[in-house]
């Protein structure tokens, strides 16, 4: 649109019948500045629906665009693809029928019997029902949309959900991925493949071109409906009117601290998430005066403290070499008091919560942090440390010693303890099982197969080798509250017009608290961006 026709006079809304209402987080807790009562001068562009976000939001973008609408995506980065476009690209998809061609069987039924369990009373049910519904037909519109072409994740392997023992779980086939040749995280070819499909069916997308602030309007019995966004372009106000709707779809908040400090569960100083995920799209909601929901979770991971923090002042994301590491035979984590305190081989998830035991006495505090991954030789020689195999040199900020009494004063690990710790749990691995945390039990730890040795196995053969870890995430999963049809709520239960949230700037989750399977992140945030930008093609534009 060209900015002549764009130009809109200025008009005030209060004195009328409308309000004009524009506004944005002045902090980082979301506190609005005063709502403007005018609309811009003129709008610098529009479309029919506008998406803050190109990531998973790619995919409420082509719903629309198939469906007819006119869509921009405003992108906050130089790149397109947000924390998807490095992720392994995995999407978990209940019941979907590409594991129905592999003859694996699933059904609605089971689905929803998992996910109850899963979303451990932090959602509702039609958002579940949603989801179950709704991914099934998401996986296949992408795949009749876009280059995409599904198949049942190979990088899962043989569990691709993380509870396998649960009642309606299935322990493969739920995580699909894009059929590519190569090895590896297929991240950038989900991206490429939505960002084909999306443009292909008309969709612009905008880089470098950060939302600042909703605009929305205010009717005169005091409903609110978003009308469009200020985003800054080359330095300047680029304003972006959305006939039909705007969808949130900007991340999570893993990288603002302070919001991170008071929302979540415990500290949690590190991320693997996009550096442009600062909570701008909750805050844009929290303006014009959504609920919010799930913000005390996010996706858990454990990471090497100095690795993480060696790189967190760049605003890039860590890596999951401890996650990886720390299931390994001959490996086990500890606290300072040289106790273990998780199965060190269960998903990633769940995990993240165990180093928040908080000790209610003296100084208080959290028991479990700081943590260590101990690892001897026989691990050293057969797995890596650190991401090094066995004939490079490991970072300083791994230690070893000869016996485990020098490494445990090297680390600040009580020795005694640890020396307890170590004789208990080698009886365990000659036993073939773990009595205290049941590591190798579920089939999950096994990697699918009934050989317990490739996660239990003895701490016995000098040198030992260690490491700091600490609780970190994928990203944050908390945010605007959203009913089934991923439209944005208000504290009372009311739509705020023209307005959607998907992904992690919406408060669904897995949906819920827990993470269901590989591709738990992925697989609910594309299907709440199809079901928005789906709902969002039956609106009328406004007036």
């Amino acid at each position: 649109m060209s900015n002549s026709s764009a130009d809109v006079s200025r008009r005030k809304f209060l004195g009328g019948a409308a309000a004009g209402v524009a506004a944005t987080a002045a902090g980082s807790l979301g506190c609005s500045p005063p709502a403007t009562t005018t609309l811009p001068e003129r709008w610098d562009r529009e479309a029919d629906v506008v998406i803050v976000g190109s990531g998973t939001g790619l995919v409420a973008g082509l719903a629309a665009a198939v469906g007819g609408a006119s869509v921009v995506v405003l992108e906050k980065r130089s790149i397109v693809g947000g924390s998807t476009g490095h992720s392994g690209g995995v999407a978990w998809i209940p019941n979907n029928s590409y594991m129905a061609e592999e003859g694996i069987e699933d059904s609605r039924e089971k689905a929803l019997e998992y996910m109850q369990h899963l979303s451990q009373q932090q959602a509702d049910a039609s958002l579940i029902e949603a989801f179950v519904d709704g991914g099934r037909e998401m996986a296949q519109f992408v795949a009749a949309n876009s280059p995409i072409e599904w198949r049942v994740s190979k990088i899962m392997g043989l569990t691709s959900d993380y509870h396998p023992e649960w009642p309606g779980a299935v322990p493969r086939g739920r995580s699909i991925e894009p059929d590519v040749e190569r090895q590896g995280l297929y991240g950038p070819e989900l991206i490429d493949g939505l960002r084909a499909g999306f443009e292909s069916a008309g969709g612009k997308i905008e880089v470098d071109t950060p939302a600042v602030r909703l605009i929305a309007r205010e009717g005169s019995s005091g409903e609110r409906e978003a009308i469009g966004i200020e985003a800054e372009r080359n330095g300047a106000p680029y304003f972006v009117r959305a006939r039909r709707a705007v969808v949130l779809a900007a991340g999570g908040y893993e990288w603002n601290f302070e919001m991170k400090r008071h929302f979540l569960r415990g500290p949690t100083l590190y991320t693997l998430g996009a550096g442009g995920n600062t909570g701008d799209g909750i805050r844009m909601a929290q303006s014009v005066g959504a609920d919010l929901r799930n913000m005390n979770e996010v996706w858990g991971i454990t990471v090497y403290q100095a690795e993480a923090e060696a790189v967190r002042e760049h605003m890039l994301g860590a890596t999951l070499n401890a996650e990886i590491e720390k299931r390994s035979p001959g490996s086990i984590v500890v606290n300072a008091r040289g106790e273990r305190f998780q199965n060190e081989a269960a998903d990633y998830d769940s995990t993240w919560r165990s180093y928040f035991t908080w000790e209610n006495w003296g100084d208080l505090g959290y028991r479990n942090l700081p943590a260590y991954v101990l690892f001897d030789a026989k691990t050293r020689r057969n797995r890596t440390i650190a991401g090094m195999k066995h004939d490079a040199e490991l970072p300083a900020w791994v230690k070893s010693a000869a016996s485990l009494e020098a490494l445990a004063n090297k680390l600040g690990i009580d020795p005694l303890g640890l020396a307890k710790t170590v004789a208990r749990f080698n009886a365990f691995a000659l036993d073939g099982r773990d009595p205290d945390y049941q590591r190798g039990v579920s089939a999950y730890d096994r990697y699918g197969t009934n050989d317990v040795s490739i996660t239990l196995g003895t701490l016995d053969e000098p040198p030992y080798y260690g490491a700091e870890i600490a609780a970190a995430d994928l990203g944050t999963c908390g945010g605007a509250h959203v009913n089934a049809n991923a439209q944005v709520l208000d504290p009372y239960g009311k739509v705020i017009g023209r307005l959607y949230a998907s992904g992690n700037n919406a408060g669904v989750g897995s949906p819920g608290s827990s993470y269901g399977g590989g591709g738990g992140t992925i697989g609910p945030a594309m299907t709440f961006s199809f079901i928005a930008g789906r709902h969002a093609t039956t609106l009328q534009p406004w007036e």
